[in-house]
């Protein structure tokens, strides 16, 4: 476990029971490296776990067209 703070956590992963296919949870990785499991209904044992999809790199409309950057959460520091 790190000794850092957990300030920040953001999902990573879809935490799937093997049987049913059911989403049971998330996977959680904090700010400090940390990685932690969100249970809907308690913990399972059976299960898979399934990584988001990232978005496609091309403009759906256009796709010799980048995609329009989003602007990172950096700017919010300094509020």
């Amino acid at each position: 476990m790190n000794m850092k703070p957990r300030l920040t956590g953001e999902p990573i992963m879809r935490i799937l029971c093997k049987t049913s296919e059911n989403l049971v949870g998330y996977l959680y990785q904090w700010n400090n490296g940390d990685v932690q499991p969100a249970w809907f209904d308690g913990a399972i044992a059976d299960v898979r776990y399934e990584p988001f999809f990232q978005a496609p790199e091309q403009n759906p409309a256009d796709p010799k067209a980048p995609r329009p950057r989003q602007q990172g959460l950096t700017h919010l520091e300094k509020a």
